[in-house]
């Protein structure tokens, strides 16, 4: 007995069991092997008559191309590759990871083809980013300027904000200009962690060399360190946001360290005690983002700090700005 068609329904019930004893504890740090049974749906057999189901089972590496070939019910248009979950941002992760194996059939190593892919995605980007280095530098040499008005109208919050603009509109600066970069790499970002998370390729894949032990798996978080000898139990069991797992792990740390690095170079001197505030907040949200990226993919971490260091090149090869608001000298990019 074989299904024919996908609206063919054998099962009235499916649910996960456990296999083996039952643990001690229950709670999330508990852990089992797990199956699932199936309750068919009853079918009345004629006397004389035998049934029969058949079932295929698959049980392999969640490669799209090895998945793309098993149907169910012989309906072309239902593989199962739809049990690859890309996330919200399917399209991109896709994309990217396209371009990621064309890297690697041509050099043979993931690292270095999740650095080519930075540089590309990068100077896709470079246009937009080039603005935005070009409007902060623009609004650091604006400074002096947005002083003396804050001293001018301290007592005008109204007449303050109307000389600011106009001194905005002046120079053709726009202090808002910072915020489209964010929502075009929010995709980019969903979409390439996502992908790292699960494609199979990256698993045991080294960062360049097999001689490199502690990442040695780009798909997991390095291995720097055991330091669970001497750590609280909280933090080695891994589970919660403070439970970091039995390793230290260095790339989240260089990842956030650039972080720092390059929010130092592009955010502009704040003009007031509330800009100060704000600035001092996001270099405490930085600390915090590091904690939520301690345990991602060491390949997610790898795009991260390539793609901090173009940052900061670019930066660096912008010319300087006068108190005027303009952009003198020219570019070396």
């Amino acid at each position: 007995h074989k299904k024919k068609a996908l609206e063919d329904l054998w099962f009235d019930e499916t649910q996960a069991i456990r296999i083996g004893p039952k643990p001690e504890k229950q709670d999330r740090k508990t852990y089992t092997n797990v199956s699932f049974e199936v309750e068919r749906r009853p079918v009345q057999i004629e006397s004389g008559q035998a049934l029969q189901d058949s079932y295929r089972v698959f049980a392999g590496p969640k490669r799209p191309e090895l998945l793309a070939h098993y149907y169910v019910a012989d309906a072309k248009q239902y593989n199962l590759t739809d049990l690859i979950y890309y996330g919200w941002f399917g399209a991109i992760a896709k994309g990217m990871l396209a371009v990621l194996h064309t890297f690697y059939g041509w050099i043979g190593n993931y690292g270095i083809a999740i650095i080519m892919l930075t540089v590309v995605v990068r100077g896709c980007m470079f246009p937009l980013s080039y603005n935005q280095t070009q409007n902060m530098a623009r609004m650091q040499a604006l400074k002096p300027e947005l002083d003396r008005i804050t001293e001018k109208y301290k007592n005008d919050t109204q007449k303050k904000q109307q000389a600011m603009q106009e001194l905005y509109a002046k120079h053709k600066v726009n202090p808002l200009s910072g915020c489209l970069p964010l929502f075009v790499q929010l995709p980019i970002f969903m979409g390439l962690y996502r992908g790292l998370m699960i494609d199979i390729e990256l698993r045991q894949s080294p960062l360049f060399s097999d001689s490199i032990r502690w990442c040695s798996n780009l798909a997991a978080p390095d291995m720097f360190y055991n330091w669970s000898a001497f750590m609280p139990k909280m933090i080695n069991d891994g589970v919660g946001f403070f439970g970091l797992g039995p390793y230290l792990n260095v790339l989240p740390l260089v990842t956030v360290f650039m972080f720092l690095i390059s929010q130092k170079m592009f955010m502009p001197e704040a003009t007031n005690d509330q800009a100060a505030l704000q600035q001092k907040m996001m270099k405490y949200m930085t600390l915090f983002m590091g904690l939520i990226f301690y345990k991602v993919a060491a390949g997610l971490c790898l795009y991260f700090i390539v793609s901090s260091l173009w940052g900061i090149v670019e930066r660096k090869l912008l010319p300087k700005a006068t108190t005027g608001g303009e952009v003198t000298g020219k570019s070396a990019l």
